[in-house]
């Protein structure tokens, strides 16, 4: 089996395990099967959920942070590396040097030596003279340089024990990331894990089914959909993927949410597919000006519900005009202005008055979603 089909049998299980986890949240066992909400989650579930978005934020920002540290790192290393190169030089330059003042020394000694075993070969008292000042000179202008060049080893191993220091503290902290976003994993493994085991589904985080699996479900139901011209199913699919991943929210989970708000995009006046502004004493709800602006409004608004950090600064595209006004500032105090913000970061909770008011809402969502992902691997029926 090659690596591709191993990782797709994986992801296979995986989906799997998650349609059987939505199924038994909505349909307990020993229920008659209707799309009712599950039983009351445990309180720690949708604070589990709070926790497992702000993991993955936290893992995103030291994932971000240990780049910068790794290119600081790389830049340390490699002044660390020239000025090994330069110390290298400079003591093979002051090695030449002590062997010219040996040498200069020595001749010095045998021009100056009244020792038999060392003759003279001068002729001249005057010839000595001279040839003991051109020694002497030499040995000076070399001892110069001998203390230029120990003044700059002595510079060049202070940057170099400098360098050595930040490249060490830079490991550190690069361990220290490492640390933490190894916890932040198991952190997440345990509250992800716990919310399986409770049922819960949370609103935020990356679609499970593809585009082409939303679509692909869709056309086995045989429903026809009434879209804006020009746009198809699979155009609707996309745009509920790209827009939730670009905000952390499950976009397949939306798209059911579509599903049972629009009847199956039967009734989608003004590209409205989840109901925005509709509710029981309300003549109409929202209208949007194409498509993307009404899966976008409802992909923020979700996020809003959802996510209590949630602020028009942090979202992957400005408020949506269509549902928060044209003008951006106004816009943005809205949006942060939420009162049910972070108020229903679980799926399980979407309904008894948070996204509408029938109690049975979530369950009819998350039981829509559990049929789409058993159609999806192949369980279907």
């Amino acid at each position: 089996m090659s690596r591709g089909q191993v990782v797709r049998s994986l992801r296979a299980l995986a989906v799997a395990a998650l349609a059987a986890v939505v199924v038994l949240a909505v349909f307990p066992v020993g229920s008659a099967g209707a799309a009712d909400d599950a039983a009351p989650l445990p309180v720690e579930a949708p604070l589990r959920a709070i926790e497992l978005v702000r993991a993955g934020r936290r893992i995103e920002s030291i994932d971000r942070r240990d780049a910068v540290l790794q290119q600081k790192l790389v830049s340390a290393n490699t002044a660390l590396q020239m000025l090994d190169d330069q110390l290298h030089a400079n003591e093979q330059s002051i090695a030449l040097v002590r062997q010219r003042i040996r040498t200069g020394a020595a001749a010095a000694y045998a021009r100056s030596s009244t020792s038999r075993e060392a003759p003279l070969e001068i002729d001249h008292v005057t010839d000595l003279s001279s040839a003991q000042h051109y020694v002497q000179s030499a040995l000076d202008v070399d001892g110069a340089q001998l203390a230029d060049l120990q003044q700059m080893e002595a510079q060049l191993q202070q940057q170099r024990a400098a360098r050595a220091a930040e490249g060490s503290g830079l490991q550190d902290e690069h361990q220290q990331l490492a640390d933490e976003r190894a916890r932040l994993i198991q952190t997440q493994k345990s509250d992800d894990a716990a919310l399986q085991k409770e049922g819960a589904v949370p609103v935020m985080g990356s679609s499970w089914l593809t585009p082409t699996q939303l679509a692909s479900w869709y056309r086995s139901t045989g429903a026809l959909p009434k879209l804006a011209p020009g746009t198809t199913i699979d155009d609707i699919a996309r745009l509920y993927v790209i827009e939730g991943n670009a905000e952390g929210v499950r976009g397949d989970l939306a798209f059911a949410q579509a599903i049972i708000e629009t009847g199956s995009f039967g009734v989608a006046a003004g590209n409205n597919y989840s109901g925005i502004g509709v509710c029981d004493s309300c003549t109409g709800g929202y209208a949007f000006p194409g498509p993307i602006d009404g899966v976008r409004a409802q992909i923020q608004l979700l996020r809003n519900y959802a996510d209590p950090d949630a602020r028009a600064a942090t979202l992957a595209n400005p408020p949506s005009p269509g549902l928060y006004g044209s003008d951006p500032r106004k816009a943005a105090s809205i949006y942060d202005s939420f009162f049910l913000r972070g108020k229903a970061p679980l799926w399980n909770q979407m309904g008894g008055g948070n996204w509408a008011t029938d109690p049975t809402y979530a369950g009819k969502v998350l039981g829509l979603y559990a049929k789409m992902v058993a159609f999806a691997t192949g369980s279907a029926g």
